[in-house]
């Protein structure tokens, strides 16, 4: 909790510093301070602007690389992509067999810490109270009612991925060592575990990331940076599976979020995303 606090303390000032100088045009200290100075450097933004759209694909991006806040929202993914590689890099991830269990208390805490950062950098990254009314930055989102098409559709994509992740996960299991297996997937089964004892842990568990994080990744930085990128940075932060072959399911799970979320708006990525989390409930109730 006290990581997701440090983080909250430097990325939503960073986020509301780069709105002001997105609202009114004028330089701002206060953003040059954050970031080092490296937003100011118009040419290394436009660089970013051409490896973005070359990795990008299904969709073009709109990252303008004039935008103080595209640029803020570039740095703040490159320097999470850093820090995630230095955090893999620092840790002997193949002898944490021996990690503390997870209480609910603290799991909860976790979820719905990290939740509220998503949704407060995303709102405020889509420029709430500073350039956008609520209902502009909710457009801006793509965030919306969904017809029960679209519900269906959504739930039915969601009920498939969850199929294929658990079959990639079962020809995961047969191709390594019991113990290997084991050691590779005792954090992420921890902090599910935390959340497997009740009807309403498991729906917390469900709604909160799929509501939180697509409304930030699909939501707020997919139309900016593309599918790819995105469910890449998205794949990343999920620090807890370590460098396994889940990060290669959770990419993948990713791009069928990512689809709904081109095909339709964020609200059917929210749906599908739940109905992901909530279906290992149901499998072992």
């Amino acid at each position: 909790m006290l990581e997701i606090l440090l983080v909250a303390v430097y990325v939503l000032p960073v986020i509301s510093a780069a709105n002001l100088v997105d609202k009114g045009s004028r330089f701002s200290p206060l953003l040059t301070i954050l970031t080092l100075g490296l937003v100011n450097i118009s040419g290394l933004w436009r660089l970013c602007a051409v490896a973005v759209r070359r990795l990008s694909f299904a969709e073009a991006p709109t990252f303008d690389p004039s935008k103080p806040v595209h640029r803020t929202a570039a740095f703040l993914m490159i320097l999470g992509f850093l820090l995630i590689s230095m955090q893999f890099l620092t840790e002997d991830l193949a002898s944490e067999g021996e990690s503390l269990a997870i209480t609910l208390s603290e799991a909860r805490a976790d979820l719905v810490g990290t939740g509220a950062l998503h949704l407060a950098a995303a709102f405020m990254g889509a420029g709430w109270l500073m350039r956008r009314p609520l209902p502009a930055a909710l457009r801006r989102l793509c965030l919306r009612r969904p017809t029960r098409r679209e519900a269906a559709i959504s739930i039915a994509v969601g009920v498939s991925l969850w199929m294929l992740s658990t079959a990639a996960l079962e020809v995961w299991e047969q191709a390594v060592p019991a113990d290997v297996f084991k050691q590779q997937t005792d954090s992420a089964r921890q902090f599910y575990q935390a959340f497997s004892g009740s009807l309403v842990s498991a729906l917390l568990l469900a709604v909160v990331p799929a509501v939180s994080e697509e409304i930030f990744y699909r939501g707020a930085l997919q139309p900016v940076f593309g599918l790819f990128l995105t469910s890449l940075f998205f794949s990343a932060v999920h620090v807890q599976y370590g460098l396994t072959p889940a990060l290669l399911i959770l990419f993948a799970v990713s791009l069928g979020f990512a689809g709904l979320r081109l095909r339709f708006h964020t609200s059917a990525a929210i749906i599908a995303h739940a109905v992901f989390n909530f279906l290992p409930y149901l499998a072992g109730a």
